[in-house]
C-alpha cells in the first residue's frame, strides 16, 4: 500500500506540474502571439495612416453576419485582431466579437461613451472616451489593465511606436503613455484642438491641428523643433504617408502634400468652384497593373470622392455619392471602400472611380470601414455591426 501511495503521489505531482506548465504556456502564447499580417490594428490601418488594407476581397462581397444593439451607435472605427472585432459605442459599451460568426465574446460597460476609434497592440486594446478617460483593456477578456485621464475628450484614435501609445486630445495635447502600465512618458501642447490621430514617420509623430499647422514631434523627447508647417487652414484630418510625402486635407477643402525630409510643400489641390469641408483622412493607393498612378483618395462633404495624383495633386477621377462622406476611405484590392451618411457602403474602382459595388445599411456610416483577412467590417450610428466577405 505504501508503494502504491508513493506512485500515486508521483503521478499526481507530475500531472499537476504538466497542467500548470501548459496553462502558463497557453497564456504566454496568447499574449505574445504575433498578429496576422493583415490585421487592422489602428484607425487608419497602420502607423503611417495609409488607409491601406492588404489582401484580396470578393468582386461582390456578401453579408456574412449582422449584429445590432438597441440604444447604441458607433462613430469610431473598429479594430480587427487575432480573429476578433473590437468596437466601442457612444453609450460606453465595448464589445469583442468573433469575426467568423459574429458571436459576442465579451462586453464591458463603462461610464462614458466613445466617438474615437480603438487601437490594438500586443493583446491590449486602447481607447479613450469623450470625458477624457483612457483605458487599456485585456483583449482576451476585456478586463481593465490600466486607466488614466487626459482631461479632454479623445476624438482621434491612438497610434503606437515601440512601447508607447500616442493619444491626442481635443484640448490640443498629444500624450505618450507607456503601454505596459499607463505611466506618462511625455506631453506635447499644440495650443488648439486636435481631432486627428498621430501618424508615425521616421522617429516623429505628425499631427494636423485646428491651429492650421502640421506638427512634427520628436518621439523620444516629445518636443518639436518648429511651430509646424502651414496648412492654409484648420485641419481635423490624420496625415497619410507615401514614403516621405505627407498628404493632409483641411476643413476648407484644400489638400496639401509636404516632403517631410525637406519640409517643402510639393503641391496643393483646391477646387475653387466646388470646394467643401473635408473631415476625413486620405487613403493611399499605390500603383498597380490596372492603376499606373499613385493616388490619394479623399472624401468630401459635398458628396464627392476624389482620386488625386500624389505626384502633382491633380485630380485623376471623381465619384459622386448620394450624401456627404465624413468617413475616411480604405483602399484594398484595387478599390476604394467608402461609407456615406446615406448608409451605403461603396466600392470605387481605383482606375477610373466607377462604382464597382455598393450595399445599403440601416443608419449612417460615420466610422470608416475596417478591412482584414478578406473581411470588411462596418459599424453604423444605429448600433449595427456588419461583416462582408466571401
Amino acid at each position: 500500500m505504501t508503494h502504491v501511495s508513493r506512485l500515486q503521489t508521483v503521478l499526481l505531482s507530475s500531472f499537476f506540474h504538466f497542467v500548470t506548465i501548459a496553462a502558463v504556456t497557453s497564456l504566454t502564447a496568447f499574449s505574445d502571439r504575433p498578429v496576422l499580417a493583415d490585421d487592422w490594428l489602428v484607425s487608419r490601418g497602420d502607423a503611417a495612416s495609409t488607409g491601406i488594407a492588404n489582401g484580396s476581397l470578393p468582386k461582390a462581397p456578401k453579408l456574412l453576419w449582422e449584429k445590432s444593439w438597441e440604444k447604441s451607435g458607433f462613430e469610431g472605427t473598429p479594430v480587427l485582431a487575432d480573429g476578433k472585432c473590437f468596437a466601442a459605442d457612444v453609450e460606453g459599451h465595448v464589445y469583442a466579437l468573433d469575426i467568423a460568426s459574429g458571436n459576442e465574446l465579451w462586453k464591458l460597460d463603462l461610464k462614458n461613451g466613445f466617438v474615437a476609434s480603438l487601437a490594438s497592440r500586443n493583446g491590449k486594446i486602447v481607447l479613450g472616451d469623450y470625458d477624457g478617460n483612457v483605458y487599456c483593456l485585456n483583449a482576451f477578456d476585456g478586463k481593465i489593465l490600466w486607466q488614466t485621464e487626459i482631461g479632454q475628450a479623445m476624438a482621434g484614435g491612438a497610434n503606437f511606436t515601440d512601447n508607447l501609445v500616442l493619444i491626442s486630445s481635443e484640448g490640443g495635447q498629444l500624450f505618450a503613455f507607456n503601454l505596459d502600465d499607463g505611466t506618462k512618458a511625455w506631453e506635447y501642447e499644440t495650443g488648439d484642438q486636435l481631432r486627428s490621430a498621430p501618424t508615425i514617420w521616421n522617429g516623429y509623430a505628425l499631427l494636423g491641428g485646428c491651429d492650421g499647422r502640421l506638427h512634427k514631434i520628436n518621439l523620444q523627447k516629445g518636443t518639436s523643433d518648429s511651430e509646424g508647417l502651414p496648412l492654409e487652414g484648420p485641419s481635423g484630418s490624420t496625415p497619410a504617408l507615401l514614403d516621405d510625402l505627407a498628404i493632409i486635407p483641411t476643413q476648407s477643402g484644400t489638400v496639401l502634400a509636404y516632403d517631410m525630409k525637406s519640409s517643402e510643400k510639393r503641391w496643393t489641390f483646391i477646387d475653387a468652384e466646388r470646394a467643401q469641408e473635408v473631415r476625413s483622412s486620405p487613403a493611399i493607393a499605390k500603383p498597380s497593373t490596372n492603376q499606373p498612378k499613385s493616388l490619394a483618395v479623399i472624401t468630401t462633404r459635398n458628396r464627392r470622392v476624389l482620386g488625386l495624383d500624389t505626384n502633382d495633386g491633380k485630380m485623376v477621377w471623381e465619384a459622386v455619392v448620394r450624401k456627404r462622406c465624413d468617413a475616411s476611405p480604405v483602399v484594398c484590392d484595387g478599390r476604394a471602400w467608402v461609407g456615406g451618411l446615406d448608409g451605403i457602403l461603396y466600392a470605387f474602382d481605383l482606375k477610373d472611380g466607377q462604382n464597382a459595388w455598393n450595399y445599403q445599411l440601416s443608419g449612417q456610416l460615420i466610422a470608416s470601414p475596417a478591412i482584414a483577412n478578406g473581411k470588411i467590417i462596418v459599424a453604423t450610428d444605429k448600433g449595427t455591426i456588419a461583416c462582408f466577405g466571401e
